[in-house]
């Protein structure tokens, strides 16, 4: 009897051990952002000084960091984090498709500070997954490839 018991167990517990494995696993086919991140929050709203620094900011960044060289976006979302101290930071995310590799799709989150951090790829993902989103509409998307084209038509000349 207790050679059964020990042997249910035993089947048990590598059930276990391949469902958390199972579980485990990241399915990279799906954006990480709107999978995982919180909704938007209709009622509140986030400067357009904040909404516009964002976006300069992260044109900027990626202009004078060269690689990888962003050609399209898509998921542009603008929210908030919570500080330890109770304060707001706010948030631009979303994804770009490089010039490198127009088959992926990769993150990017750019934070306002005293001036400004961007993130790419998995140091990303978990800004944009905590961050409570305000603005999340097409024209954020259209803004960023619009000052973008800008930049680079300025960097050009």
């Amino acid at each position: 009897m207790s050679l059964k018991i020990f042997r249910n167990t035993i089947i048990y517990y590598i059930c276990l051990v391949f469902l958390l494995a199972g579980m485990s696993c990241n399915d990279k086919s799906k954006p990480a952002i709107l999978d995982e991140s919180m909704s938007v929050d209709e009622k509140e709203t986030i400067p357009d000084s904040v909404v516009q620094f964002l976006i300069s900011s992260a044109t900027m960044d990626f202009r004078n960091h060269q690689r990888p060289t962003p050609v399209d976006f898509r998921n542009i979302q603008i929210g908030y984090l919570i500080s330890s101290d109770e304060n707001k930071i706010f948030v631009l995310c979303g994804e770009f498709q490089s010039k490198e590799n127009l088959e992926k799709w990769e993150t990017f989150a750019t934070i306002k500070t005293s001036g400004y951090e961007q993130y790419i790829g998995n140091q990303a993902v978990s800004y944009c997954q905590q961050s409570t989103f305000v603005v999340s509409d097409e024209h954020l998307t259209e803004s960023l490839r619009t000052k973008l084209m800008e930049d680079n038509n300025t960097t050009d000349h």
